[in-house]
């Protein structure tokens, strides 16, 4: 996996997207504000959307439609998850 630099002093940072994607955040070495860029965020923002339809079908669903829903958007929205993490670049803020 890539190691993430800050866009400002090129050093390490630890940062991580899943549950935080649209959060911006200082950088431990220069304290320059970072966040994360538009790729990573239209994941998060679609596996958000992923973990709504899941839930809503698992609580509202009654027929076996809605089981698949479920278990089609919850598969979709592990993979959005693992992509948000692996794909993650970040930007200046």
């Amino acid at each position: 996996m890539t190691q993430l630099t800050c866009p400002h002093c090129a050093k390490p940072v630890s940062a991580n997207p899943i549950g935080r994607w649209f959060s911006r955040f200082q950088c431990p070495h220069c304290q320059q504000v970072l966040q994360f860029d538009t790729r990573t965020n239209v994941i998060g923002a679609v596996g958000s959307a992923l973990f709504f339809i899941t839930a809503w079908a698992v609580l509202m669903g009654a027929g076996p439609d809605a089981q698949r829903v479920a278990w089609v958007t919850g598969a979709l929205w592990i993979a959005a998850m693992a992509l948000s993490y692996t794909l993650r670049r970040l930007a200046k803020g």
